[in-house]
């Protein structure tokens, strides 16, 4: 990453990494803090590489127009790039999207097209790509009639094959500053983030166990379908999962099922417990690692991706109201959480390290792009 830059998107990547937590057999979570970059959101990521190719192909040229469904992420992320690139980008959404992430898009001139009226807050990921599709198709064909080439582009982000290509530097970078990755636990909406990471490892030579978290309602790892409030993750029912998650489901060593009320535990005690402000979906991840501590191989290095921050959750997660309404607030798991935390605060299991003068946390800063090039490893 450049120290000075005049475009936005230099500046993805390189995100820190957290030590969670730790056992006594030295097993340690790291947690990949990707709402650092650019949007707040890994997503980021992947948008950049989907226009990349899109731009790579021939399919979008200047004064081109971009539309994608979306709950919120990867729309802040083709807004970013729509912006800094000069196209025209259509983001269609629902009112399930959390308000700062529409705002967000509007305010870098995003047009909001929704698919559902009124105050409805329901999740409708199936009528927003059906509507999408239909205007790309349509604006296309328009342009046939008049003579004109077609300059519209549908990103598709769940069965865009430049989707899980995003996050190979992901993995890179990783290796960079962990040396390895023995297990990698993350969410799954789209399938790119968790499968484009582990893609690129395997390539690399190493095949980490990869654990898939979605939420109870989800059902892209099976079970009945059901309503879910965890945002920008899951595939709700009627949707389909995607290209991404059915070529690679059979990776997981396990597709792990959070509540509503187990992922936003998570993350609300990690703000008042630690400073760190995550993501619902950030949180059933690493309410899953928690859980499973014990269960990883001794001296396992763990990775959770956190897709985005806690800060765009101000009006729900972190609302006591809000919560409280959807009867989501449970005083008995966010104690367990808490008690979690106690029990694998990483100064007691650190392997091979001196605790640090403040005696709880390990923040590891990326060194330069050159780093993974030269070959270095574990700081």
């Amino acid at each position: 990453m450049p120290v000075v830059t005049t475009r936005v998107t230099d500046l993805i990547g390189h995100t820190p990494l957290f030590e969670l937590a730790a056992t006594d057999t030295g097993t340690r979570l790291f947690l990949k803090l990707e709402n650092m970059n650019p949007t707040g959101a890994a997503k980021i990521r992947m948008a950049k590489a989907m226009i990349d190719d899109a731009e790579a192909r021939g399919l979008l040229r200047p004064g081109g127009h971009i539309i994608e469904s979306t709950s919120g992420n990867t729309g802040l992320g083709l807004a970013v790039i729509a912006a800094e690139r000069g196209y025209r980008f259509t983001a269609v959404v629902d009112h399930h999207a959390c308000r700062d992430k529409l705002r967000t898009m509007k305010a870098m001139g995003t047009e909001l097209i929704f698919v559902s009226g009124g105050d409805a807050d329901g999740l409708s990921t199936s009528a927003r790509e059906d509507l999408a599709e239909h205007m790309a198709l349509d604006e296309c064909a328009a342009a046939l009639r008049e003579g004109r080439e077609p300059n519209t582009y549908f990103t598709e982000q769940h069965n865009n094959d430049a989707n899980p290509l995003g996050y190979y530097v992901l993995a890179e970078e990783l290796l960079a500053d962990l040396g390895r990755v023995d297990a990698l636990i993350s969410a799954v909406g789209t399938g790119g983030s968790l499968f484009g990471t582990a893609r690129r490892l395997r390539e690399l030579g190493r095949e980490p166990l990869l654990y898939g978290v979605e939420p109870v309602g989800s059902i892209a790892f099976g079970g009945p379908g059901g309503p879910y409030w965890q945002s920008g993750t899951g595939t709700p029912e009627g949707a389909d999962p995607g290209k991404t998650v059915a070529e690679d489901l059979s990776m997981l060593e396990d597709g792990v099922k959070v509540s509503d009320v187990e992922a936003f535990a998570a993350t609300r005690v990690l703000a008042t417990k630690l400073g760190l402000m995550i993501g619902g979906s950030a949180g059933g991840s690493i309410y899953a690692a928690l859980e499973r501590m014990d269960e990883f191989p001794a001296g396992s290095t763990v990775v959770t991706i956190v897709g985005d921050g806690g800060e765009k959750y101000l009006d729900t997660v972190f609302d006591d109201f809000w919560m409280s309404e959807r009867n989501l607030l449970d005083p008995a798991t966010e104690t367990k959480v808490a008690e979690m935390l106690d029990r694998y605060a990483p100064a007691r299991g650190r392997r091979a390290a001196t605790p640090p003068a403040d005696g709880t946390h390990t923040i590891l800063v990326p060194e330069p792009a050159e780093a993974f090039a030269s070959g270095a490893t574990a700081k």
